[in-house]
């Protein structure tokens, strides 16, 4: 099915979108007042674990860069994928599937318009993909 690659990539470069936008918008975040002391407010919120010392606004920062290279990483991943086949193995369209539909919830639970139309689109893409390769297995 000549489709399932076109939908599969789709799917796979919404997740890469996400990652990009989440690296860029934290770096480009604008400066107000109140982001600034929200800011300093973090900074003195005092984190020790494991002998290690930090405070809440580098665990922040931390975890925003770390999610959007693992979401830059995952669409990369799974781009090679379809690479070694034009139809991807039925086990990495279900595992996606469920990724994406997990990752399209929490973001309409916590976040705003964008990460949900990015993500709603892998999302549907791997829904397509996964229909697509059952009705492509069945044909085979």
């Amino acid at each position: 099915m000549k489709s399932l690659p076109i939908v599969y990539k789709t799917g796979c470069w919404s997740f890469i979108m996400v990652g990009i936008g989440h690296i860029v918008t934290s770096m480009f975040v604008p400066n107000t007042p109140e982001r600034t002391k929200i800011i300093q407010e973090m900074k003195n919120f005092s984190i020790s674990m494991l002998g290690t010392e930090s405070n809440l606004y580098l665990f922040h920062e931390g975890f925003s860069l770390m999610m959007g290279i693992l979401l830059i990483a995952y669409g990369l991943i799974n781009l090679s994928f379809i690479k070694l086949s034009m139809i991807p193995e039925k086990h990495i369209v279900v595992i996606n599937f469920a990724v994406a539909l997990t990752a399209l919830v929490i973001s309409i639970r916590y976040f705003f318009i964008v990460p949900i139309v990015f993500l709603g689109t892998a999302f549907s893409c791997f829904l397509m993909a996964l229909i697509f390769n059952a009705r492509s297995k069945s044909h085979s």
